[in-house]
């Protein structure tokens, strides 16, 4: 009788980790495993192995009997060498800064007593792209474009259950979030900072997020409304090209700003209808196990 294959996928935040086992060939997340541990990314490299090493070996004593274990995938942001599992973190985004060329890897093999090779890493946009991929809203497509909406604007490019991240079809890295765009990067606008700051200064009231700007456009305001018509004709300006070049065939959006799609939905469809194109956007359905999910496709 053929075992079930299971691995741990971890998702490694600036503030935590979680942790939880999922079936590599059927995308099944086993929810009783599920461990979560706040760890501040600003702690020493020592205090963070043993979290990181705690979570995981709680989340592994959940595996089911008689099982194929395949390791443990870890997402996790960069700058990070993630074929090596060495942190390459240089202050320039002040996240993880005593991982600086520490082997993770080499870490928690040793406090885990795993192999190395049991020991995966992937960058977090794109674990949570592999997992949309494989598990969620692109299942079934061929060449899929992710982009995150939220605190930054993140990207990648999946051609056949593979990242791209080189290549003339694709921006450089398969990044769009540093690609000049009107009079700043594409970051500036596709983040909530943009949101708030522009209502913010059109708008007698203050908001702090775009929860609160979706709330407002739904009650009819106009200065909302017109601020996610421009979201989605900016969006559609800024991706057109590159979704040409990729021949996606479908865009999945994560983040907060996507929860609040059929806002900017009219403005952006009818934008990219201009430019001859039509592909279907979808919001992830994963949610917050999608760069989990994702992590564990290394394994398959």
């Amino acid at each position: 009788m053929k075992k079930n294959r299971y691995s741990i996928g971890c998702d490694i935040g600036g503030s935590h980790i979680s942790c939880v086992i999922i079936g590599v060939d059927t995308g099944v997340v086993l929810e009783s495993s599920l461990v979560n541990i706040k760890v501040e990314n600003s702690e020493p490299k020592e205090v963070l192995i043993a979290a990181w090493t705690k979570a995981i070996a709680a989340c592994k004593e959940n595996l089911p009997d008689s099982s194929e274990f395949l390791g443990v995938g870890l997402a996790i942001p960069g700058p990070f060498d993630y074929e090596k599992g060495i942190g390459l973190f240089d202050n320039s985004n002040q996240k993880f800064v005593d991982l600086k060329n520490v082997n993770v890897k080499e870490a928690l093999s040793e406090s885990l007593a795993l192999p190395q090779e049991q020991i995966r890493f992937v960058n977090d946009a794109t674990a949570f792209s592999l997992g949309c991929f494989w598990y969620g809203s692109g299942k079934g497509s061929k060449q899929m474009v992710a982009i995150t909406l939220g605190t930054g604007f993140g990207s990648s490019f999946i051609s056949e259950g593979k990242a791209i991240e080189e290549g003339i079809t694709i921006p450089e890295n398969g990044y769009l979030w540093d690609k000049p765009f009107k009079e700043g990067i594409a970051d500036d606008y596709f983040s909530t900072r943009w949101f708030v700051n522009s209502f913010n200064e059109i708008s007698k009231e203050e908001v702090t997020g775009v929860k609160r700007i979706a709330e407002l456009a739904n009650l009819g305001n106009q200065e909302a409304i017109s601020l996610f018509n421009n979201f989605g004709e900016n969006l559609a300006n800024c991706l057109a090209e590159h979704l040409q070049k990729f021949s996606a065939d479908v865009v999945v959006m994560g983040g907060n700003i996507a929860e609040a799609f059929e806002l900017f939905k009219p403005s952006l469809y009818s934008e990219l209808k201009e430019k001859g194109i039509e592909i279907p956007f979808k919001v992830s359905i994963l949610k917050e196990s999608a760069a989990m999910l994702g992590a564990v496709t290394l394994f398959k």
